[in-house]
């Protein structure tokens, strides 16, 4: 009896530990608009936060499968950049698109293809008005 007391306690501070480390991550990459399913809903594509230093960029997509509850075990980060805005579409089942309404820096497609996804980069650059044209 105290080898089956003793192995589910270890058990549960697994349990505890994966939790806590789900919910550290959620934490530190925090879901920034709703989540865009396929249209098949086999995939879901998520507008996070990034933590300082994580990757280029303050904003991230991260692309996975729709039946995957948890999201820090195998986070495929498939977009990075300084964006002022980020909107994912998908067009078609197999295709997503992403908008990035560039605030600064170069912004990065790191993964261009996931399983059967082919994800594309559309990037809005916003141009500082010309001193002569401000005045007027």
């Amino acid at each position: 009896m105290n080898k089956f007391r003793l192995a589910a306690a270890i058990a549960v501070l697994l349990l505890l530990a994966l939790l806590g480390w789900e919910f550290q991550w959620r934490w530190r990459h925090a879901l920034l608009k709703p989540q865009a399913p396929s249209p098949d809903a086999a995939y879901v594509a998520e507008v996070r936060s990034l933590p300082p230093g994580a990757a280029p960029g303050d904003r991230g997509v991260f692309l996975r499968d729709a039946g995957a509850v948890l999201r820090s075990l195998q986070p495929r980060l498939v977009f990075a950049g300084d964006c002022d805005e980020v909107e994912t579409r998908w067009f078609g089942t197999r295709r997503l698109v992403i908008d990035c309404e560039l605030r600064a820096g170069e912004p990065r497609l790191l993964q261009p293809l996931v399983g059967d996804v082919v994800i594309e980069l559309v990037v809005q650059r916003r141009f500082a008005r010309a001193r002569g044209a401000a005045a007027s």
